[in-house]
């Protein structure tokens, strides 16, 4: 009876052990894809009323006697030009204020996250979007003031990161507690957070904007954000231990010139098998895909203002929340299937996301109709598998304390590609009365060619990842042999705790 006893003692003490590490586990992996949803969620609310601010703002400067007339600017065409006009400038001033910062300081970051910790990265944005708001707010208060709260709020939202610095954090965040065989799926669930969580936000905005005013608007995009901050500073837990015996937030270390340097010498250090140029080429390659994303998605809005479309300007809002609700339910759906149960590689997902974005680049160039507008949108929606699995790809071609380095240089270049997608809409324009569709013809052959790349990159990194995986496999192997060997050493202390029993009847 006791050894039965004994058996259940040790079965009920496995079971639990089980569940702890599972639970331990899901305390690293499961707040950081919240949080990440979070602020998502408040960044899409904060563009969404941003965006159609902007000119009310420059319109309380130009006439602050009459803000009911710049808060309805459609009413007043003639005005609306004018201010319209205006407000291009400063929404280049606002966009180069906001970005270059955050590229600058996404560098800094990278490297320190890897000797340092997480957590900071993670919090400072969400902390600078509320200072911003702040401003933003002031803007539509003190009409005199509007621009100069207006441009003080974008730079102070770009001093503290913005999307660079947390997507840098949290792909980093989760390399750090995601093996090989696991990463490509727990990273698409990441990038499904960031399109779900941009649908919830661009609808949240849309309702609010139509039953409340502006400021309650902007007062939900801070309310997320404190959310994330609280969400990260209580419940995420640090994957980094500090070095050398400084604590983990050693915010003095954060600006050295080393940092910068160690970020951008990860895309020149001399790597095996030639490593460095497939590093460089897949950079290069989310690069133009961010760039193609962006563009697309403000030639799109006025390709279908034109006729013989003529959408109006909420079925454009509809088309973006579907799109990114699309991209999220492929990422969740999809991916996994292609990776875990097809056991297809991070390059060849990623060629089959190229080719389905210029299938949507095809079609959208000769959409007369709007259902084909919306075929396309499906079409496209696949290639949310293109960014994901290159990612992964990405991390495992360079060191473990490398990762935030690469990101780092990646977050701050999708920064840069963001401000140059600005040409597909200058070509829009140039090309208008050629044909329409010629700027999604160019989109299109630019992932054609960025596919043949991914296949260059496939055959380089070939024996490469075929050598991390069969070491990988070796340690699997020694780590099930010292398994058996330890539960064999079970087996003969619970045989001689029997014998001893059957000796003491």
């Amino acid at each position: 009876m006791e050894g039965v006893f004994e058996r259940i003692k040790r079965w009920k003490k496995e079971v639990s052990e089980r569940y702890s590490f599972n639970f331990r586990k899901c305390l690293y992996s499961c707040p950081i894809y919240l949080i990440f949803f979070l602020y998502n969620v408040g960044d899409a609310v904060l563009d969404a009323v941003l965006r159609p601010n902007i000119p009310q703002i420059v319109c309380f400067n130009m006439f602050p006697d009459r803000l009911a007339m710049c808060r309805n600017l459609e009413s007043t065409p003639d005005l609306a030009d004018d201010v319209q006009k205006k407000a291009t400038n400063y929404i280049i001033y606002h966009k180069v204020l906001s970005n270059f910062p955050a590229l600058i300081l996404g560098l800094f970051c990278g490297a320190w996250s890897d000797k340092y910790g997480r957590k900071l990265p993670i919090v400072l944005p969400s902390i600078g979007t509320t200072f911003a708001v702040l401003l933003y707010m002031a803007a539509n208060i003190y009409p005199q003031s509007s621009v100069a709260f207006l441009l003080s709020g974008s730079f102070i939202h770009g001093c503290f990161g913005r999307n660079a610095m947390i997507c840098m954090a949290v792909h980093s965040y989760v390399v750090d507690i995601t093996t090989l065989n696991e990463r490509t799926n727990k990273l698409g669930l990441l990038k499904a957070m960031q399109f779900l969580g941009m649908f919830l936000g661009y609808l949240t905005a849309g309702l609010l904007l139509d039953n409340t005013d502006v400021l309650t608007t902007y007062c939900t995009a801070s309310v997320f954000n404190a959310f994330v901050v609280i969400s990260a500073l209580t419940i995420v837990k640090e994957t980094v231990n500090a070095n050398e015996g400084t604590k983990v937030f050693a915010c003095r270390t954060l600006f050295r010139p080393e940092n910068f340097k160690e970020s951008l010498m990860v895309l020149i250090k001399k790597r095996e098998f030639n490593l460095r140029r497939s590093i460089c080429v897949l950079i290069f390659v989310l690069l133009s895909y961010q760039a193609c994303r962006t563009g697309m998605t403000d030639v799109t809005l006025l390709y279908t203002e034109l006729p013989p479309l003529s959408w109006p300007t909420s079925w454009f809002g509809y088309l973006s929340a579907v799109d990114n609700a699309a991209m999220g339910i492929v990422l969740l759906i999809v991916l996994p299937i292609m990776s875990n149960v097809i056991n297809l590689s991070d390059s060849v997902i990623s060629m089959i996301g190229l080719a389905c974005a210029s299938i949507r680049c095809i079609v959208m160039a000769w959409s007369k109709q709007s259902w084909m507008v919306w075929t396309a949108t499906g079409i496209g929606s696949l290639g949310a598998l293109i960014n994901s699995p290159a990612r992964s790809l990405l991390s495992k071609l360079v060191n473990e304390d490398e990762v935030g380095k690469i990101f780092s240089v990646l977050g701050s270049g999708e920064t840069i590609s963001k401000i140059m997608a600005l040409m597909f809409t200058a070509l829009y324009g140039a090309t208008l009365d050629i044909f329409p569709g010629m700027t999604f013809l160019v989109a299109s052959a630019l992932y054609t060619v960025t596919s043949f790349l991914i296949l260059f990159i496939h055959i380089s990194t070939k024996g490469y990842l075929k050598r991390e995986d069969s070491e990988k496999s070796k340690d699997s192997k020694s780590i099930s042999i010292a398994c058996i060997e330890m539960k064999c050493e079970e087996m003969k202390c619970e045989v001689n705790g029997i014998e001893q029993t059957v000796v003491e009847l």
